[in-house]
């Protein structure tokens, strides 16, 4: 009698055994990785959907243009840190190719990844609502002496500093 339908049971037998064992857990490991992810950037345009008056004041600002700016030196990775949202960050700026909507100092550049409060506006521990931010920090990263000699926390605040107040109440912005 043959060995070969012998052979070919056990292969199907061990093929399914292995099938099970690596795919199931594997499905179920990524479903615990994508419900415990870290917050990501979602770029303004999701950003304006619930904070539209803070957007049409964002487009009025130099920051919303610094992509812009940067003319030639738009695929320098030196530059892309400070003129980009997100660069090196996950699922921020890539390429002008690749992740347009993250090209300028966008909401996400200041308050952080806003994946977590896109997806439960209403929780104050969701990013970037809930978290108290040390915006000096976050200006220095690129304002800093090479680039920004004058620089003056205070004065460029005022600059850029939202003119419209957040509601009240349910959801409102936490400062």
């Amino acid at each position: 009698m043959s060995k070969l339908p012998f052979i070919i049971i056990i292969a199907l037998l061990l093929e399914t055994i292995f099938f099970s064992l690596v795919t199931c857990p594997l499905q179920l490991y990524t479903y615990e990785v994508l419900a415990d992810e870290r917050p990501y950037y979602i770029g303004n345009r999701k950003c304006r959907l619930c904070h539209f008056e803070y957007f049409k004041e964002w487009e009025k600002d130099p920051h919303a243009n610094a992509f812009v700016r940067l003319g030639k030196m738009k695929g320098n990775p030196y530059c892309l840190k400070c003129h980009t949202t997100g660069y090196r960050e996950p699922q921020g700026f890539v390429s002008e190719k690749i992740t347009p909507e993250l090209r300028g100092v966008q909401c996400e550049a200041c308050h952080g990844p806003g994946s977590k409060h896109k997806d439960n506006p209403y929780d104050k521990e969701a990013l970037p609502v809930g978290r108290k931010i040390d915006y000096q920090r976050v200006c220095i990263k690129c304002h800093d002496r090479n680039w920004t000699p004058e620089f003056d926390y205070d004065k460029y605040l005022k600059r850029i500093e939202h003119r419209i107040k957040p509601k009240k109440g349910k959801g409102a912005i936490v400062r």
